[in-house]
């Protein structure tokens, strides 16, 4: 059953992604959902509030996927190229409008950085912490490449999200699986 607070976030996102942030506010969420603007300013004191609750919300479902991945003994190339795919798509992609995409990244920007920051952070760390595994399981090597741990992680999580946020109309999945598979082949040991 749905909670209130999960339908106000529910909608919320429906409304930005409809709208745009600009164009949303709560009386908007208060109306497509059928829930009161004071009950939903009890819980959001502002729309940039209930923004990044519904930021938060995309997080929080994703990390589900990077504490798999943290722990997982499988395919590391295979595994990071699922993680990366799944970090471009981001929450706004399913966003037909470009104007409404172009405004709520830029609202993302405005108001969220320090929880998107969080979670670059979360995948960097979870990705280093791989690497490490692989390199001491003597599957993966860093000599070739004269990097860090950390500094491949860095790589590997900003070389394709920074393309596939592009405006770019090329394939962006046959982009991120071809930038893996340079580095699977530069890391693995001879």
């Amino acid at each position: 059953m749905q909670t209130t607070t999960d339908k106000i976030l529910a909608t919320a996102m429906e409304c930005f992604f409809q709208h745009g942030y600009g164009a949303s506010n709560i009386s908007m969420v208060s109306r497509y959902a059928g829930i009161s603007r004071v009950t939903i300013h009890k819980q959001f004191k502002s729309k940039e509030a209930l923004f990044r609750a519904v930021v938060e919300q995309h997080f929080q479902q994703n990390n589900i996927f990077i504490n798999r991945y943290i722990v997982s003994d499988g395919n590391f190339w295979q595994e990071t190229n699922a993680l990366i795919i799944q970090r471009c798509e981001g929450l706004f992609n399913d966003v037909s409008s470009s104007l409404i995409r172009s405004d709520l990244l830029h609202a993302g920007q405005e108001f969220c950085k320090d929880i998107i920051e969080q979670e670059e952070n979360l995948i960097k760390a979870s990705m280093q912490a791989r690497i490490e595994k692989e390199v001491a399981a003597k599957r993966l090597t860093l000599n070739k490449i004269h990097l860090s741990a950390q500094a491949l992680a860095e790589t590997l999580h900003f070389a394709p999200f920074g393309i596939t946020v592009s405006v770019s109309a090329q394939n962006n999945i046959a982009f991120v699986s071809n930038l893996m598979a340079i580095f699977k082949a530069a890391t693995t040991p001879d």
